[in-house]
């Protein structure tokens, strides 16, 4: 809480937004922690591995030292994600911290297939284990500074929901499973000559190696545009719709550009008898108001809908009917009727699932329109394939 407190002091006073201040802050304090940490452990082990002459803890002190590594690109990720928009990127640089997130992921895999391989080689070739209590002691540190590191880093992460900090926690956490294996192979030396801790580490590389990888996936699927959550989107449709006049919301995309960076573009359906001045206010109070609301930029498209006319709303209920037939299809929308007497041309918007593929659009366009056609067969139908994004 301390640390926290002078950090927030520290690191934040020349930003005006404080979310993205808190975050930058958070992000660097975590960084220098797990740097003075590691290097606190280092040179600990450096002096007691040259002074005890042990390649173990001389070797172990090295990888204190790569560790100290992911925490300099824990601090130049958050610093640059923390960079206002420029000419090059108008919408920040916020994805850099979904790139110190997949760093530190490969960090984590990189670290399970190395107990992996020692592991492999210790059940290989066994070795004798010679107890040492300065050993002993010093895995017991290890384990203990690291078990407070990634509990540090991990209510840090929780505090701004960063994938970043939740990975170097969890490489802290690699750190003490690796740790606790040979300091449990160390005391069972005492007692057998069994390589236990081999077989161990094996299990215990496997699970880290799985969670690595599981990270690396969340972190890659950011960067490449993943579905949204759906509660925020939810949220957003929610809200939109609680303002006067709105009656429907579509084609609503979300593109993140990072943590607290969303752009939001939606399509929100009006009655067509409302004034295009009093739709235009509408949409843009909401635009305006929602944007900082939820702390993202969003767009909104109006799309006027006849409510009033018996004919398109009967015809918009048969056709909802008939695509209900059809299990691959989420809704529709955008329903329009143009032209007079039997011969009338019916617009409108199928949106579908992934499930579709695109070479199967056209099949199943022919198929919803050749079901219509049972009933209304003068329509001329065009149908518009919509993706469904969140």
């Amino acid at each position: 809480m301390i640390l926290e407190k002078l950090a927030v002091k520290f690191f934040s006073g020349t930003e005006k937004d404080e979310e993205k201040a808190l975050r930058k802050t958070y992000g660097m304090l975590s960084g220098i922690v797990g740097i003075a940490v590691n290097a606190l452990l280092f040179a600990v082990k450096l002096v007691i591995g040259r002074t005890t002459n042990s390649i173990a803890i001389f070797a172990d002190a090295f990888n204190n030292l790569g560790d100290i590594g992911s925490s300099v690109v824990t601090i130049i990720g958050f610093k640059i994600a923390a960079m206002p928009p420029d000419r090059e990127h108008p919408f920040g640089h916020g994805r850099v911290e979904y790139i110190t997130s997949l760093i530190i992921s490969l960090l984590v895999m990189l670290m399970g297939f190395e107990l992996l391989r020692d592991s492999l080689q210790r059940v290989i070739n066994p070795q004798t284990v010679a107890f040492d209590l300065t050993s002993l002691i010093i895995l017991l540190f290890t384990i203990c500074a690291k078990l407070w590191l990634g509990k540090f880093t991990g209510n840090l992460a929780a505090k701004i929901d960063s994938q970043a900090l939740g990975a170097s926690s969890f490489d802290s956490y690699g750190d003490v499973i690796s740790t606790s294996t040979a300091a449990v192979a160390l005391v069972c030396s005492k007692f057998t000559a069994f390589p236990l801790d081999g077989y161990i580490g094996i299990l215990v590389s496997l699970f880290i190696m799985y969670t690595g990888y599981k990270l690396v996936r969340e972190a890659v699927n950011l960067l490449i545009g993943g579905r949204p959550d759906p509660e925020f989107v939810e949220k957003i449709k929610e809200r939109v719709l609680s303002y006067e006049g709105i009656i429907g919301v579509h084609d609503l995309m979300v593109h993140n550009y990072g943590p607290g960076r969303c752009v939001v573009s939606l399509h929100a359906e009006v009655p067509e008898n409302m004034s295009v001045v009093r739709a235009h206010e509408i949409i843009d109070e909401a635009e305006r108001e929602l944007s900082e609301e939820l702390g993202v930029f969003l767009t909104i498209h109006m799309d006027p809908i006849n409510v009033d006319d018996e004919e398109v709303k009967k015809t918009r209920d048969d056709i909802e009917k008939i695509v209900a037939e059809f299990p691959e299809v989420l809704s529709i929308h955008d329903l329009r009727v143009v032209g007079s007497g039997e011969k009338k041309n019916v617009i409108f918007d199928v949106v579908v699932g992934n499930s579709v593929k695109e070479h199967e659009e056209h099949e199943l366009k022919q198929k919803i329109a050749n079901r219509i056609k049972e009933i209304y067969p003068g329509y001329n139908l065009v149908i518009i394939i919509d993706r469904h994004y969140v």
